[in-house]
């Protein structure tokens, strides 16, 4: 068996596990038509982001960075599944070799949170018959004017933290084992950092 079978070790699991897993579909499902947009309602009401629900148009002086930390936590929002999933499998590592069997548990841990992160891609994906991405999906949400701007902005350029997180991954995984979480360690602050500043427009 090699390398990535024998870490993820598919045998392991029981017909019924099997079913369980099938389940992930019907987790995403729930995501993407019940929790991500509750999720948008209350970024749009949260008084501590600036709560453009209820304020409504910024004054002139503040314009659309009066919601910057509306703006800060939608593109948390949209990356935390793989953000949280980096971090539980560099712990892992930090105490097992690179060719070790993943445990049952995480290896399910990190299943349901990429069911997660797919639910947040598809949310802002787009309707190829229909033409709705997700400024229509904020709009169907009841999601205010100045909120779904932000919220949309924050969402998408989430989408360029998860294509640079992947690189810094592919590229790190390529270096030497012993060297592997060092560069992890070092480039994935850039990688999450730096779309969200670059990308930010008039939010910053």
């Amino acid at each position: 068996m090699d390398a990535p079978g024998q870490m993820l070790d598919p045998d392991r699991f029981t017909v019924k596990a099997k079913r369980w897993l099938v389940a992930a579909i019907g987790i995403w499902l729930l995501l993407l038509f019940v929790v991500i947009p509750e999720t948008w309602k209350l970024l749009d009401r949260a008084e501590m982001l600036g709560a453009p629900a209820i304020s409504g148009t910024p004054s002139a002086s503040a314009g659309d960075a009066a919601y910057t930390k509306l703006y800060t936590a939608a593109y948390l929002g949209s990356i935390s599944p793989a953000v949280v999933s980096v971090v539980i499998y560099l712990l892992w590592r930090t105490r097992h070799a690179l060719e070790e069997r993943f445990p049952t548990l995480l290896l399910l841990s990190l299943v349901g949170l990429a069911t997660c992160q797919a639910a947040s891609v598809t949310a802002a994906w787009g309707d190829q018959y229909t033409g709705a991405a997700i400024y229509e999906e904020l709009e169907s949400a009841g999601i205010s004017l100045w909120g779904r701007d932000a919220i949309e902005r924050g969402w998408y350029v989430g989408y360029a933290a998860l294509v640079a997180g992947a690189a810094v991954l592919s590229f790190s995984f390529s270096r030497q084992p012993r060297h592997q979480m060092s560069w992890v360690l070092g480039l994935m602050p850039f990688a999450v950092g730096v779309p969200w500043m670059l990308l930010a427009g008039p939010y910053l």
